[in-house]
């Protein structure tokens, strides 16, 4: 091994208080790719409230990333039981073919429904598992294995946030259970190590909370010994109540994380699996029926994008992946905005704006009107083609996904994947609803972002 990744390692064991990592796969791999397959995920919920649910996610990220105090639970639970009163009018109802209302005061009260539900074969690289989005593209999981022996671990894949944590089988959920999940403690995984050091965070949808232990990873092949993470001993609803996940790996920039440890690409490349901690991202839409997505470690996948489209566009000092925004258009036609900066979340599942720049975009698109929630809707069958400026190319929303888990429906009015929210600030903040339609890279070396027209 050579003498800077020996003393690269040195380096992490002290900061992270773990043993030294040892990694048992050669270093001769340059890429690891992880593809991408569909989940359908029913959370029950009408359409409105989901979407309400996502704009209330992006309020606290947004408030966060901005440093501000984030919206309180009773603020939150007020956007939804207001959303659900427009739901109740029966012109509303009519329009969207809703039963008779059926929202309580005691089911509105419950964190899970204030909180996010919360997303022909691939060529891959050698080594790879599988990733699931869920019906509505809302959420993105990666199985990898933890412990001793090796068990599958469905984990939430988010670069909004700098934390990697499963649920541990001490999990608690304010007293109750924490659903029908995998979980890893002492009794489940001999090769667990617990740091005595503890960990809290808090998510735009849910949190969570435990303590720091070492143990064995698996993921696309990739074997690290002595890997530090965090285990559960709490979690909210919104993790609770989710079958398809076991916890979330955080892959923003290591300044976010409350472990105090670095994000798992800085770790695989250290272990010499790859050059740089970069990490690109094909995301799949439930609408193509195609298992066409992937998460690509240690560079980019050149048969996922155009390369004629590429740019490299630097980011700033935030923790956070946000860069400039250089304009957008609607069926080629300019719209003036009022914010300057966006910030590129996987976790998000809508783009989501500033109210009076939403109205500016909504307003060049054919027939799209805005409710009375503040909230837009756009036809179903629309065409409009909406594009957003960075790094000097205008990157094109693909029409279906300028709707929110639409279904596939082509008649009628649908709710817009351009959500609005008051928030201080000039900031997008840029989810699935156009990350869909590029290819999307991190580069945490060089503190950078990748953006090109998907394949």
């Amino acid at each position: 091994m050579q003498l800077l990744t020996l003393i690269s390692l040195a380096l992490f064991a002290l900061s992270s208080d773990a043993r030294p990592v040892r990694a048992r796969q050669p270093s001769t791999s340059h890429l690891v790719t992880v593809p991408v397959r569909r989940v359908q995920r029913d959370t029950g919920l009408h359409v409105e409230l989901r979407h309400e649910q996502q704009i209330n996610r992006a309020q606290r990220l947004a408030a966060r990333a901005a440093g501000l105090p984030a919206p309180s639970l009773d603020e939150l639970r007020a956007n939804i039981e207001r959303r659900a009163s427009f739901i109740d009018q029966p012109e509303t109802r009519k329009r969207f073919n809703i039963p008779p209302p059926g929202f309580g005061s005691t089911s509105l009260g419950t964190e899970s429904f204030i909180q996010d539900d919360d997303t022909a074969a691939p060529t891959i690289a050698q080594f790879s598992s599988e990733v699931d989005p869920d019906g509505a593209d809302t959420t993105f999981v990666v199985t990898l294995q933890l412990g001793t022996p090796r068990r599958n671990f469905d984990v939430i894949l988010d670069s909004g946030s700098g934390d990697f944590w499963v649920d541990s089988d001490q999990c608690s959920n304010n007293g109750a259970g924490c659903g029908n999940h995998t979980f890893l403690g002492p009794n489940e995984s001999s090769s667990l190590v617990r740091l005595n050091k503890g960990f809290s965070i808090e998510y735009g949808s849910g949190s969570a909370a435990g303590e720091v232990v070492n143990d064995t990873i698996v993921l696309g092949g990739m074997l690290i010994d002595n890997f530090t993470f965090g285990v559960a001993h709490n979690i909210s609803d919104s993790f609770a109540n989710d079958p398809l996940a076991d916890g979330l790996m955080g892959l923003s920039k290591p300044s976010l994380s409350t472990q105090g440890v670095p994000p798992a690409p800085i770790v695989m490349r250290d272990v010499g699996f790859f050059h740089q901690a970069i990490v690109s991202y094909r995301l799949p839409r439930s609408l193509d029926h195609v298992n066409n997505g992937e998460v690509t470690f240690g560079g980019l996948d050149p048969a996922k994008f155009d390369p004629s489209t590429l740019v490299t566009i630097n980011s700033t000092d935030s923790g956070f992946w946000i860069i400039p925004l250089e304009g957008a258009s609607v069926n080629g036609n300019a719209v003036t905005l009022n914010s300057t900066q966006a910030l590129m979340d996987t976790g998000t599942t809508l783009l989501v704006l500033p109210t009076a720049d939403a109205i500016a975009v909504h307003a060049q698109i054919p027939g799209a009107q805005q409710q009375q929630s503040g909230q837009f809707n756009i036809p179903c069958n629309t065409t409009a083609s909406v594009s957003v400026r960075f790094g000097g190319n205008d990157f094109e929303i693909s029409p279906e996904d300028l709707l929110f888990a639409s279904g596939g429906r082509t008649t009628g009015d649908c709710t817009s994947g351009i959500g609005s929210f008051n928030q201080p600030g000039n900031q997008w903040l840029v989810g699935d609803t156009f990350l869909k339609s590029v290819y999307f890279s991190t580069n945490f070396d060089e503190n950078t972002v990748s953006l090109a027209k998907a394949v």
